[in-house]
């Protein structure tokens, strides 16, 4: 038996908002179908006639106060906001008022049942239906193209698009470039006389040459770039390259060949930088490569004291192998790192050529090491240094980092 005079606190009332209070119950069925339903349960249990009393439309519904009228809007809402978006799959989401929610929750407690439908349930997938029927794109409740959040309370839309992700791996052959890009001291980026207006300090950066093609063919409002670790602005990047993933934002085309990407930022930056393996990959990878430790090798052009011999310079390389060594933090990064030991392990030092003045060395060393520092000293904040095991002040004047040793790379050589 249905409380009448419970039901009628809440009238005028549409079908719709009636049929969801046991919104859960019955296949195959929509809210309105079932709000026929009850009205026939309730005329029987009462000896009523509740639809003439009761039942309005949806605009002057007490409950959903003209929302599920509104559905149709709602939908050519949602087309509009991604109409210049190339998108495969969306998902729908509302904002509602609370006062809505709230009278809805105690409309459907007069039933004795918690299987009601919410009305952003039933408004969510009656415009994600709308939408696929127009658009043909397919719902996806996982990881969609695009989510679409409806303000009913505004007739807004607020859309959100997901980001491509694009992993490749880099050279740098160009010793005047920066990784990523690196604003302008004094302007902090906003752009001033001293950098052009750019906001940069160094107009290029591998980010910005691997990453304005993209944005082009994309048209993406904004990107990112993550690295696997950084190598310094003069120093090359060789071997099998340095893995990174570019983060494309808002991307209006999401259909990219990336093939030809790699030959035309190769071809434009010739003796620049490189890149190859580029493949689409989810999110995930941006944590997974940020996370990921590896050994490093490096060359180095080490100029010595005139008067060091080819012995001392070979007996300090092998004090140096398998050493661990400790780093305070570089005095040339103080100012914007924290002031901390870092334990470090140096695999090998190698000598590959030796000349008066100048030593070549090939250096192996766990990630995170501070190559400059660990040959000089850095008056004393490297424990053991090069320097300190030849004893004699040495500085390397090139450096170029000749490869990461991942587990990959490693078992394809």
């Amino acid at each position: 038996m249905f409380d009448l005079e419970e039901i009628k606190r809440y009238a005028p009332f549409c079908v719709s908002c009636l049929g969801r209070s046991v919104g859960l119950v019955g296949f195959g069925l929509d809210n309105r179908e079932r709000g026929l339903e009850m009205i026939n349960l309730i005329d029987i249990s009462n000896n009523s006639n509740i639809e003439n009393e009761m039942i309005c439309d949806s605009d002057d519904c007490n409950i959903c106060d003209g929302l599920i009228g509104e559905i149709d809007n709602f939908i050519d809402l949602s087309c509009e906001s991604i109409s210049d978006y190339s998108l495969d799959t969306f998902k729908i989401g509302t904002v509602v008022d609370k006062e809505i929610i709230k009278i809805e929750s105690e409309f459907a407690a007069i039933f004795g049942t918690n299987l009601f439908e919410s009305i952003k349930s039933q408004l969510n997938r009656e415009i994600g239906i709308g939408v696929y029927q127009k658009l043909n794109l397919s719902a996806r409740l996982d990881r969609p193209d695009s989510t679409i959040i409806i303000d009913t309370r505004y007739d807004t839309v607020n859309l959100e698009i997901k980001s491509i992700f694009i992993e490749g791996k880099y050279n740098k052959f160009d010793r005047t470039i920066p990784q990523t890009y690196w604003p302008c001291r004094k302007c902090k980026g906003r752009g001033c006389k001293s950098c052009n207006g750019s906001g940069l300090l160094y107009p290029d950066s591998v980010q910005s040459l691997v990453a304005e093609p993209f944005m082009k063919v994309t048209n993406s409002t904004e990107n990112l770039f993550h690295g696997m670790g950084r190598e310094d602005i003069d120093a090359a990047m060789l071997g099998f390259g340095r893995p990174f993933v570019l983060e494309l934002r808002m991307p209006k085309n999401r259909k990219i060949d990336l093939g030809y990407m790699k030959k035309e930022i190769n071809a434009v930056n010739e003796g620049r930088i490189r890149v190859r393996d580029l493949e689409i990959v989810p999110r995930a990878r941006v944590a997974e490569l940020k996370n990921t430790v590896c050994d490093k090798s490096y060359r180095v052009d080490v100029s010595i004291p005139e008067g060091l011999t080819i012995e001392s310079l070979k007996n300090g390389a092998q004090r140096l192998k398998e050493k661990l060594v400790k780093q305070r933090t570089p005095t040339r990064v103080a100012h914007r790192r924290a002031d901390l030991i870092r334990p470090r392990i140096v695999q090998s030092v190698n000598i590959l050529s030796f000349n008066q003045g100048m030593v070549e060395l090939e250096i192996r060393a766990q990630h995170g090491t501070y190559i400059r520092e660990l040959v000089s000293g850095d008056m004393g904040r490297t424990v053991p240094s090069f320097s300190s095991l030849v004893d004699g002040a040495c500085k390397v004047e090139v450096l170029d980092v000749l490869n990461l040793h991942l587990e990959n790379e490693e078992e394809t050589k």
